[in-house]
């Protein structure tokens, strides 16, 4: 597929850390572009995510894309601690990490994942329909050694995904989760070789294009209602409008968590004041 069979141009991401191809008919390959940085994403980034979803949408002749990495040092690690710990630190858009995290999606987006994923990232992976990682990809969610809170958007889907015991584990012990346990736990659908996720995920990509779209997109909205219906959208709001929250955000320890991982040295915790 050119970009003359599009009905519409992509939109413009400028110097966003982003690799934009069609690698087959009807399917968009996006692949994060930061590997020196782990693909953590700055602001520009998920602007820049946010209008290529927007538009992938909205694009008739597109019916499933593939959110991959150039690099298989790293998938994503969340989003730019330093640029976070910032004071005049730039918004993000509504739909979170990657565009994605909090995004109502309509077509089928397959995760084909290489390296790390870390914080948000995992998050922003229970809101795609299928991952598929290579066997030596970890996952983790260190936001408590970073004394952050896990705000991805994404802790009731995680729950549903993988019960909230298990969910209550990684999130306490921000441990690696390597690709094998995290199938077997329900985080990533298959895992591969390190060299075939590509292939496996476009495999896929291509099944899916081959189906009619309006199935395809009927059946994907038949579930996000199961997700609506379970209320997931409501836990969040009280999630991010609890007074435990605001107090953890101005915290003592929010700060010195990252400080800490700026200045490469283990953080300092006063007591909670929760």
């Amino acid at each position: 597929m050119s970009e003359s069979d599009l009905t519409s141009q992509p939109p413009d991401i400028g110097d966003a850390h982003l690799v934009v191809s069609f690698p087959a008919p009807h399917i968009l390959h996006v692949a994060f572009d930061r590997p020196a940085k782990w693909n953590a994403l700055l602001s520009k980034d998920n602007w820049a995510l946010d209008a290529i979803w927007g538009w992938y949408e909205s694009e008739p002749s597109l019916r499933c894309a593939i959110l991959g990495t150039t690099s298989r040092r790293a998938f994503c690690a969340g989003g730019d601690l330093i640029e976070l710990g910032q004071k005049d630190r730039k918004p993000w858009p509504d739909s979170g990490l990657a565009g994605l995290a909090k995004r109502a999606l309509r077509k089928p987006i397959i995760a084909a994942v290489n390296g790390v994923v870390i914080g948000g990232a995992v998050e922003m992976l229970t809101n795609l329909d299928v991952v598929v990682a290579g066997e030596s990809a970890v996952l983790s969610l260190p936001e408590a050694k970073r004394g952050v809170h896990a705000g991805g958007g994404g802790l009731p889907r995680l729950v549903y995904l993988i019960g909230r015991q298990k969910a209550a584990e990684l999130l306490m012990t921000g441990r690696d989760v390597p690709a094998p346990e995290a199938e077997r736990i329900g985080l990533v659908n298959a895992v591969v070789p390190d060299d075939l996720v590509e292939a496996r995920a476009l495999e896929i990509a291509q099944q899916t294009a081959a189906n009619s779209p309006d199935a395809v997109i009927l059946s994907l909205y038949g579930l996000r209602l199961a997700e609506r219906h379970a209320g997931y959208q409501g836990m969040m709001d009280e999630y991010f409008s609890s007074r435990e929250l605001q107090v953890l955000l101005k915290g003592e320890n929010t700060r010195e968590g990252l400080r800490a991982f700026i200045e490469k040295r283990p953080p300092r915790w006063v007591n909670s004041k929760l």
